[in-house]
């Protein structure tokens, strides 16, 4: 297997209705003065056109409001973006790959995308590595690679994308902390003490509605994301013959399902969670009907605040909990999937694309696409943006996330609608996180046998892992059903790709 070094993201993206965002022609801020026009200063006033195909994660943007018109002012650029809900996206570019009819940049989704990583193989976008060279003519995207992103983006030793960069705190456990005050119960800080916690609130029942104790889906949705390193399936773990085991088909993967058959058994999950879908699962923690939900960081407010409408006392903070092998904190790569450049794209317009994202990585743009201007979407209130109404109301994901491209380690923590008080409250838990938390092995090491067998194996795996918690077959029959798959022989020399993947990486990390 060729040297492949990749960041597995299983990031959904793009696409159904166009917009465009008709830039205007000054430039401000820290936008270079040839944004979009390498070698055709002559035409210096054209907005550079660009069609792209992303994600949408809230409501369709509206690209006419005040933030977007000052976002024409800092670029020369017209957007004309394809979005389509994030959850159907994947189908959506396998379509695009399919037909070649893609627009000019795409955001990528995981490597282990079969479909996906073949289109790169193929030659369906372009290879960034000559242009970029050394990043001297792009200092800006040097920073990042000085973070070593781009260490996990390479295909074959190439690079073909530029990441969107991500803080590595991410995910975590979010309670209802005043329902925890009310009782009298500390904040829990074992996995014993989380269960006991959830006990005495479903008992409590503080609406009268009869809460959920941990609200998840699918095949426990967040709530595993979470608990897994607790567990140490993110610890490299070997077969007999050396080959580094995937973390869904270790013991200790087995020993995280008992854990929550145990959840299960107790009535502390809902009980139809494994046809549960993502929304159904966020609303019950949204609306007063759960104690606990596996999420990500900066939602602590976000449920503090659509709580509040209910009980304006509540409370939603994320737990620290210590499992029997480590922390319940899943750290992530630096990066999110990023923008690969269809090849069909001129290399000259390659260019002016390029210049585009080298001017928006900056610590000043990041700023200004997550809390917009200040003075119309946000005050400074004790060294912290304060979001307006208006702010709170245009400054949404759609806002930044096509050009995420400079490191900021707070950037999943804070929350831009949160008082000051209490984003600084939130940096203060997660302080320590990087130390204590645990990053997926398997997020950036990748086997091609693997990829091609998995999908075989998905959806049975899942129906045991659901049969296993709810009592259907014994943890015993799930753990023998997990060495009867590392038993298979392409299952082994899956293992043995992974682990070849585990020393090219470290023997290249930097290079």
């Amino acid at each position: 297997m060729s040297v492949k070094r990749n960041k597995i993201v299983s990031a959904l993206l793009p696409l159904g209705l166009s917009i465009s965002l008709l830039a205007a022609c000054s430039q401000e801020g820290s936008a270079p003065a040839a944004i979009g026009n390498t070698n055709q200063k002559d035409k210096k006033d054209e907005p550079l056109k660009i069609s792209m195909a992303w994600g949408l994660y809230n409501e369709l943007p509206d690209m006419n409001n005040s933030f977007w018109k000052e976002f024409k002012k800092k670029t020369n650029v017209d957007l004309d973006i394809q979005w389509i809900p994030s959850a159907n996206y994947q189908q959506k570019l396998e379509l695009m790959l399919a037909t070649g009819d893609i627009p000019e940049v795409v955001l990528g989704v995981g490597y282990n995308v079969p479909t996906f990583y073949k289109a790169i193989e193929n030659g369906m976008f372009w290879d960034l590595t000559p242009f970029l060279g050394d990043f001297s003519k792009y200092p800006n995207l040097k920073k990042n690679k000085e973070t070593g992103v781009f260490d996990y983006n390479r295909v074959n030793g190439k690079i073909y994308t530029l990441p969107r960069m991500r803080s590595q705190v991410h995910s975590s456990l979010l309670m209802r902390k005043d329902w925890l005050d009310n009782l009298k119960i500390p904040m829990p800080t074992t996995l014993d003490e989380y269960k006991a916690a959830l006990q005495t609130i479903v008992k409590a029942n503080p609406t009268g509605q009869n809460p959920i104790g941990l609200t998840t889906h699918g095949v426990l949705g967040g709530a595993r994301d979470v608990f897994m390193p607790g567990f140490g399936v993110y610890d490299p773990t070997y077969d007999k013959d050396g080959g580094l085991i995937r973390g869904l088909l270790t013991p200790q993967y087995a020993d995280m399902v008992e854990w929550f058959r145990g959840l299960y058994a107790d009535g502390l999950l809902p009980k139809e969670f494994s046809t549960m879908k993502e929304p159904q699962s966020l609303d019950l923690i949204g609306s007063g009907k759960a104690a606990s939900l596996g999420y990500v960081v900066r939602a602590d407010w976000q449920y503090t605040e659509s709580n509040r409408k209910i009980d304006p006392n509540a409370l939603v903070r994320s737990a620290v909990l210590k499992g029997p092998k480590g922390y319940a904190i899943n750290l992530r790569s630096n990066f999110a999937p990023g923008m690969f450049i269809s090849k069909k794209v001129p290399e000259e317009k390659l260019k002016r694309i390029l210049d585009f994202y080298e001017s928006t990585a900056t610590a000043e743009f990041l700023k200004f696409g997550e809390y917009g201007v200040e003075g119309i979407h946000y005050t400074m209130v004790n060294g912290y943006p304060k979001m307006t109404e208006l702010g709170s109301k245009e400054m949404v994901i759609s806002s930044y996330d096509p050009w995420v491209l400079t490191y900021d380690p707070g950037f999943k923590i804070r929350n831009v609608n949160a008082p000051p008080e209490f984003n600084k409250e939130t940096e203060s838990l997660v302080k320590d996180w990087t130390e204590k938390g645990k990053l997926d092995p398997f997020s950036y090491l990748i086997s091609d046998t693997f990829n091609d067998i998995w999908p075989k194996y998905q959806d049975e795996f899942d129906t045991k892992t659901v049969q296993a918690i709810i009592g259907k077959i014994s943890t015993n029959d799930f753990r023998a059903y997990q060495e009867q798959l590392r038993n298979l022989p392409e299952m082994k020399k899956a293992f043995q790709e992974f682990t070849k993947s585990e020393k090219e990486f470290a023997a290249n990390k930097g290079k």
